[in-house]
């Protein structure tokens, strides 16, 4: 389609553009319609850099490739911290260069995320702009249930209350679990357009490599006897910290040829902390640290994998990206009770096993599940992961989803 004729769409990040969580997501559906000639839009991307993060030169030209296809990109500067004030100066930032934007004729807009959203929100109905909530989930709740905010801060008042205006203003919404659905359709009478669209796995990365399997295994000084525990992500905060450890001690302990790997940006001293505290001995766990564009290298390597999101009201809510990268890379998975789809998904599909917490009581009930996955034909359960995880998380799967949440916003 000839450029002119295409409507302009204006995507709004709360984020910067290199965020590994936008280029091994959102940015997967993005790139796609870059290289389609026959796409009936074209995008202009609104981010939020940081400062400390200079792109490098692959980025650089990464970013004149996109720029040839279509993309045009207003970069914003990023203000770090929870005040009020910070936030308010980042909003308004965005309301302005979005109203220019919308001086030259846009009038549709995709944000991802909560905290986007909600700042999408305001300055599309400033605006009078039709607005798309990609990865639309509670994040005033998520934070009041992780303890960050108090139900009575204005931070909590102001943001929950933003995201159900949102809601209810959004021409599209997309959410990764049939429970939002249940809520925005049955509890708060949203009467915008509503597609289930779980967080998308890169599952042509994050395909299994035997000969890379082999070599990082060596590298560790591990044979096939030994079993692993994988995990990537964070200690604390939204995620469980010494609990972590805990969970693992108990397992080796009835385990003893049971291995971690974590691959994490927390600094080695700080893992150790954690494990020292836990009496689990350091020579039975690795910690090795990654960027995005390496990173599947470690899942290969593991057995099964580990989702450490403590349970909450709000969590039924969220879509995390590990579960996907997990059984695109053949793996199963331990998931606490009530965290996304992804625990029904682990029974109903056998492909993991669920605790309640990570508790000793809910470690040690749990083992003969765990025991009976790590016992099976590896070949065989690793080819069942990936094929859940392509129906469950994949590209091809979930892309004609995205391309019609575009469609119904731009229509009319």
């Amino acid at each position: 389609m000839p450029a002119q004729n295409k409507k302009t769409v204006v995507i709004y990040l709360y984020n910067r553009l290199f965020d590994p969580l936008i280029q091994s997501n959102f940015w997967l559906y993005i790139k796609d319609y870059l290289v389609d000639p026959t796409s009936p839009v074209r995008f202009h991307l609104v981010t939020y850099e940081d400062p400390r993060f200079t792109l490098t030169r692959a980025e650089q030209a990464q970013v004149e490739r996109w720029r040839q296809q279509g993309l045009e990109w207003t970069q914003l500067t990023w203000h770090p911290g929870m005040e009020l004030r910070r936030k308010l100066v980042d909003l308004f930032n965005g309301l302005v260069a979005v109203t220019r934007l919308r001086a030259g004729g846009c009038r549709h807009m995709v944000t991802l995320g909560s905290v986007a959203g909600t700042f999408g929100y305001v300055i599309a109905r400033v605006l009078g702009m039709c607005l798309f909530l990609y990865q639309f989930e509670p994040h005033s709740e998520l934070s009041r249930d992780a303890g960050i905010w108090s139900t009575d801060s204005m931070q909590f008042r102001l943001s929950n209350a933003l995201e159900r205006r949102a809601a209810h203003f959004a021409r599209v919404i997309a959410s990764g679990t049939r429970f939002m659905r249940q809520r925005l359709q049955d509890e708060w009478g949203v009467k915008g357009k509503f597609l289930q669209i779980p967080t998308v796995a890169n599952d042509r990365k994050f395909t299994f490599d035997p000969a890379i399997r082999v070599a990082i295994r060596a590298e560790l000084g591990l044979t096939e006897q030994h079993k692993v525990l994988f995990y990537s992500g964070k200690f604390g905060g939204l995620y469980y910290g010494v609990e972590t450890a805990w969970l693992f001690r108990w397992l080796s302990d009835m385990a003893p040829e049971l291995r971690m790997l974590i691959v994490t940006p927390h600094d080695d001293e700080e893992v150790h902390e954690l494990f020292d505290e836990a009496s689990v001995p350091r020579n039975r766990y690795f910690i090795r640290h990654s960027s995005y564009d390496d990173i599947q290298q470690y899942y290969f390597a593991g057995d099964i994998g580990l989702v450490t999101i403590p349970p909450g009201p709000s969590q039924f809510f969220r879509s995390s990206i590990k579960v996907g990268e997990y059984l695109c890379s053949g793996m199963p998975y331990i998931n606490p009770w009530g965290v996304s789809e992804d625990y029904l998904y682990a029974t109903e599909q056998d492909v993991g096993v669920v605790v309640r917490d990570f508790s000793k009581e809910e470690v040690v009930a749990a083992w003969p599940a765990i025991r009976r996955l790590l016992e099976m034909d590896q070949c065989a359960l690793r080819t069942h992961c990936r094929a859940v995880g392509l129906d469950y998380r994949g590209f091809d799967t979930l892309k004609p989803r995205f391309t019609e949440a575009i469609d119904c916003l731009i229509e009319g």
